[in-house]
């Protein structure tokens, strides 16, 4: 198994730092102000990104997240292929990555993708690929499929 590289720590406390000041902008409610700071840890991160190890794979998966929280569908899309390429997934085949991304959609309203992707995951999963509070999209896939006679 190929391990992914750990940055530099100097780099990494300067990335914790922003992070949690990150972290105290969106306690406070701001989310815009709070993945400006994000994005900035991001910048940190050495190039190639894919490279490393854990930073370039939790805040690439968090920004899709709080992109479709601010309703922006563009940036939901390009962070979602910049998180499959973070956690190596060239296929989009990894549950989390399909997950974050139908999620996102779903959000955004997207019911056409949203029904794209959890298709892909029940393809590739079953329905073990839909636990916990992911249930819900199960039902919606599932209801989506026999509205359109699939």
């Amino acid at each position: 198994m190929n391990r992914k590289k750990q940055i530099e720590p100097t780099i990494r406390k300067r990335i914790d730092e922003l992070l949690e000041a990150s972290g105290k902008k969106f306690s406070s409610g701001d989310l815009r102000g709070s993945l400006d700071i994000a994005l900035q840890a991001w910048d940190l991160i050495p190039e190639p990104k894919s490279d490393w190890d854990y930073y370039p794979q939790s805040l690439s998966a968090g920004f899709v997240q709080d992109f479709a929280d601010l309703g922006d569908k563009e940036s939901v899309s390009e962070w979602s292929q910049i998180m499959a390429d973070m956690y190596g997934d060239p296929n989009h085949e990894d549950q989390l990555v399909l997950m974050t991304e139908g999620e996102a959609m779903y959000k955004l309203g997207d019911k056409d993708r949203a029904y794209y992707i959890f298709g892909r995951i029940h393809e590739i999963y079953g329905q073990r690929g839909f636990s916990g509070d992911q249930s819900v999209y199960f039902e919606f896939y599932r209801k989506e499929k026999a509205a359109r006679g699939e």
